[in-house]
């Protein structure tokens, strides 16, 4: 049975994904070189679950994939700037997390998929929390571009988007333009990389993430260094930096998506106050992507740019 991409495109556009690109359930082999090579620079600090080599095999985590589907939602909130007494959250994470949003809606598209052809089993949903390249197969599927802070630049909007997919054991019609797509996009354009606060980056393409200020606010279990702490501008969980100044995110309007409204969430910042109360109230976080950091760490967090 045949199944026409726009199809499948519609019927992600009608369950809330702003995207959709199609490519072969394969990782390429120059991006598994870029990652082995980034894992012996131990760029990866404490994140030991990058190690997890499944994340060059799609089809070792769905035996019998074939095609990959891949979604993209855009999330981007409106630019803000640190306040006195009180840490900025990053864009993404001022609303519902979007993990959430994302297993709704590819338990639907599966069902949805299972429906149309008549067979189950055939799929298996992820987002960016499966050991898997996501935005190495959104290349190869045509979304986007590998930017110089390491992110997909999206054609239409940007870096500020969020990935999810499906591997499926269905042949499906592809979309990417892989050659035209792994050319450099971002010229001599250097704006992210100056930018950062920490000078995260090592080079073009390349992310230290022992020096990230979003992985010592949302990931690292560790106090963070006192330097890092020196040169945080004022974010509490995340930071926006690199993506505030790509050009490519330039004159985009906010997400009108209403999961990733600040009022959802936890907003878009955070006062000692109010991290007092998630002491007191920790279920206030659940639902949300502090919660990944927890009370304590959101308020250790906290004091850390007081």
């Amino acid at each position: 049975m045949t199944i026409s991409f726009e199809e499948l495109q519609t019927k992600a556009f009608e369950l809330g994904w702003n995207d959709i690109g199609i490519t072969s359930a394969t990782i390429p082999e120059e991006d598994i070189r870029s990652y082995q090579e980034w894992l012996q620079m131990g760029y990866h600090g404490e994140l030991g679950y990058m190690e997890n080599q499944i994340r060059c095999s799609p089809e070792e985590l769905f035996p019998g994939a074939v095609s990959a589907i891949i979604f993209v939602t855009y999330y981007k909130q409106p630019p803000m700037q640190p306040q006195p007494n009180a840490g900025l959250i990053a864009s993404y994470a001022r609303g519902r997390d979007y993990h959430k949003v994302h297993r709704k809606r590819l338990k639907a598209y599966i069902s949805w998929l299972e429906e149309r052809v008549g067979q189950e089993g055939i799929a298996k949903g992820f987002s960016d929390s499966t050991p898997l390249m996501e935005k190495a197969l959104a290349v190869k599927a045509g979304l986007g571009w590998f930017g110089k802070n390491t992110l997909l630049i999206h054609r239409r909007f940007g870096t500020f988007t969020l990935l999810s997919g499906i591997l499926t054991t269905l042949t499906l019609p592809h979309t990417g333009k892989e050659i035209d797509l792994r050319l450099p996009r971002c010229g001599t354009c250097n704006r992210c990389l100056e930018a950062c606060p920490t000078q995260a980056f090592t080079s073009p393409y390349k992310l230290d993430a022992t020096r990230c200020l979003s992985y010592h606010l949302i990931e690292s279990k560790k106090v963070i260094p006192e330097e890092i702490q020196r040169r945080n501008p004022g974010y509490v969980f995340g930071c926006d930096i690199c993506q505030d100044v790509c050009p490519h995110n330039a004159r985009k309007a906010p997400s009108q998506v209403e999961d990733f409204l600040p009022e959802r969430g936890m907003g878009t910042y955070l006062t000692l106050e109010g991290a007092e109360q998630v002491l007191e109230h920790p279920e206030k976080l659940f639902g949300t992507p502090l919660q990944r950091k927890g009370a304590a760490g959101l308020h250790s967090n906290l004091l850390s740019i007081s």
